[in-house]
Formats: C-alpha cells, structure tokens, sequence
C-alpha cells in the first residue's frame, strides 16, 4: 500500500489548498467515503485493493481542485491523474493504463466497463448515498446500490 499512500498524500495536499471551505470539505468527505467503500467492494469483488483505493483518490480530482464542469471532470481527473503517477515512477504502464481507464469512464453508469471501472462506479454511488441517504438516485443507480450492498454481504 506505499503507492497508494504516496497517491494520497499528494491528492490530499492538493485538496488543503482549496480556499472555498464547503468545496474543500467535499472533496474530504467523498474523496474519503468512495475510498471507504471501493475497499470494501474490491476485497468482496477480488479486485486489487490498491488499484482501487487509487482510483477513488483521484476520481473527481479536477472537479475538486479546478472546479471544472461536472461533465469534463471524469476525463480531466484521468488526465491528471496519469500525470502524477508517471511523475512518481512507481507505476507500471498497464497499472496506470488500468486505473486512468477506470477513472475517465466512472461517469457512465448506464454502462458496463471494467471490473475496477465497475467498482469505481458502485462505490461513487455509496458513497453518495451514504453522505445523505435522502439523495436523488436514478434507477440504475439505485440498482448498483443494491448490487454494491449484496456483494459486500456475500
């Protein structure tokens, strides 16, 4: 887990610098909560947890720092995201490939993409959930809530 802590001592360090405090206390809170529960889906799903534990730090990166609209954000945090863990040189190219595909795709929850993009996806979705549990969710949303929870009890 050193790349993963190395990844989130950077993605944090960049968050303190936010000046608005509510944006800055999102991008704590979700960055944390998608963290929490992309864990516990890659344990139940056999994905890497280190993989996934990344993606979920960078995965709304640029919406956070740059506050850039929400429909560049995914694409632009995947940007991002391959800059820093090239500059870090600790990553393999399939493992950064692996994890920018999943954060550049996390936004399409209508479809269906890599096990890791899925988790991304689901965990995106608990984690919203359980910041405010009265929140709007789509139908498909809703259905990867429930999938997310029952593969977490399995």
């Amino acid at each position: 887990m050193k790349k993963y802590e190395i990844v989130k001592d950077y993605v944090y360090s960049q968050y303190s610098k936010i000046s608005y405090e509510p944006l800055k206390t999102a991008a704590y809170t979700h960055t944390a909560m998608v963290d929490a529960s992309i864990t516990l889906l890659a344990i139940s799903r056999n994905i890497r947890i280190e993989r996934a534990k990344i993606c979920a730090l960078f995965h709304d990166y640029a919406q956070f720092v740059d506050n850039c609209p929400h429909d560049q954000h995914a694409k632009l945090s995947s940007l991002y995201c391959s800059q820093f863990l090239r500059q870090t040189e600790l990553f393999k190219i399939n493992e950064i490939d692996d994890i920018c595909y999943a954060i550049s795709r996390h936004s399409f929850k209508n479809k269906y993409d890599s096990p890791l993009c899925e988790a991304l996806k689901d965990a995106d979705v608990m984690a919203r959930f359980l910041e405010n549990p009265e929140c709007e969710l789509s139908d498909i949303e809703k259905q990867r809530l429930f999938k997310a929870t029952a593969d977490i009890q399995k």
